[in-house]
């Protein structure tokens, strides 16, 4: 993860943490952060350093599940073909139409941790091997299952 992308999160997680807790940003949005944190420019399409900025704003900002599955789907679009395993190709149209109509952080939560299954170790920095882990512990207890690392 490069230095301004750390800045960037430690910066929201600070200003998160001086928010009330109902303004604060739920864990499946936090959980997006980190993951889009932890993409490599070579994984997205070069339209995301441009829309980057603004996503970040809008997840700090969501308030609800169906707001996070909206950004999540947004950055799943600017996720290369290149960067993820081929059989999404064929699961794309219904992981989109099950984000599409997620009401639940627990709907969102299990649709992030399958994104995150399919993209490729190399389209992820270093770091999220040591990551990963625990983000995919935290993720399946709010998606209400057991914690799983297949990858």
């Amino acid at each position: 993860m490069s230095p301004f992308r750390r800045g960037v999160i430690a910066a929201l997680l600070l200003l998160g943490s001086a928010l009330p807790a109902q303004a604060q940003r739920g864990p499946v949005a936090a959980a997006l952060m980190q993951f889009e944190a932890a993409v490599t420019w070579a994984a997205v399409g070069p339209d995301w350093r441009g829309i980057r900025p603004g996503w970040v704003q809008q997840v700090a900002n969501a308030s609800s599940a169906a707001q996070v599955s909206g950004l999540m789907m947004q950055l799943e679009a600017s996720i290369t073909w290149e960067a993820v395993q081929r059989s999404w190709r064929g699961r794309r149209a219904g992981w989109v139409a099950e984000a599409q109509s997620a009401r639940s952080p627990a709907e969102v939560a299990r649709l992030l941790l399958e994104l995150e299954e399919v993209t490729l170790w190399s389209a992820v920095d270093g770091s999220w091997r040591n990551t990963r882990p625990g983000w995919v512990g935290e993720l399946s207890a709010v998606a209400g299952r057991e914690g799983r690392s297949t990858k």
